[in-house]
């Protein structure tokens, strides 16, 4: 799986190993570059990746950075990102990321037609009822929001939704800070499903986007109160 992010700390606890990682940047003179640079400097991608190995404890996980010093990148680095992890024929992509700017809807479109031909799953974050949110909401992506109401092992299925899928918003407890003083948002709840369909492709290796949205559907498993 590669996880398109601010990098992972391999170190922390909630991580233990990872099977390798890479970091894209962009000049100023919009030349992409790729390096061994992907140690995270924020923090969100290292709690993505807590939730991955604690739910997914054998995938095999790549850190894709991005997000050098702020939860912030150009589309041409995360386009860059997007092909790596097609060419890399990664099984999984984990976005927890989107952009609203509708110039870049034609260009991600592509890349996910890409992944679609290639057999890579495509998992990204949005807020609910959301069309407007690339790549979640387009064709061929499996669209994720936060959902308080959804347990640490729940996710759930709203039809007629553009992002029809539901998780946890939250990482990992810490051991020190209270829960609310942690990361919390739909970026989080991308991984949750993330690490659903991870254990699911160690038995279906060769898993269709299709095939994991009925998946995902037929085995909604949110409590109502």
């Amino acid at each position: 799986m590669a996880l398109i992010d601010s990098g992972i700390n391999a170190q922390h606890s909630h991580v233990g190993f990872l099977a390798g990682g890479v970091a894209f940047s962009v000049t100023e003179d919009g030349i992409v570059q790729m390096h061994d640079d992907y140690a995270d400097r924020i923090g969100h991608g290292t709690a993505l990746a807590g939730i991955l190995r604690a739910k997914a404890p054998r995938v095999e996980l790549y850190a894709v950075k991005i997000f050098p010093d702020r939860l912030a990148a150009s589309i041409t680095s995360l386009e860059a990102a997007l092909c790596w992890a097609v060419a890399q024929r990664m099984n999984i992509i984990n976005l927890s990321l989107g952009t609203a700017n509708a110039d870049h809807r034609e260009r991600l479109r592509e890349i996910v037609a890409r992944a679609n031909a290639a057999g890579t799953l495509l998992v990204a974050s949005s807020p609910p009822e959301r069309t407007d949110v690339f790549p979640a909401a387009l064709p061929g992506v499996i669209g994720v929001a936060g959902d308080d109401d959804c347990g640490w092992s729940e996710h759930r299925y709203v039809a007629g939704d553009p992002i029809p899928f539901r998780a946890h918003p939250c990482p990992r407890s810490l051991p020190g800070p209270a829960q609310a003083r942690n990361f919390h948002g739909h970026s989080f709840a991308s991984a949750h499903v993330s690490a659903v369909l991870a254990l699911l492709m160690e038995r279906c290796p060769n898993l269709t986007v299709s095939e994991a949205q009925e998946y995902l559907k037929q085995t909604n498993n949110h409590s109502e109160t």
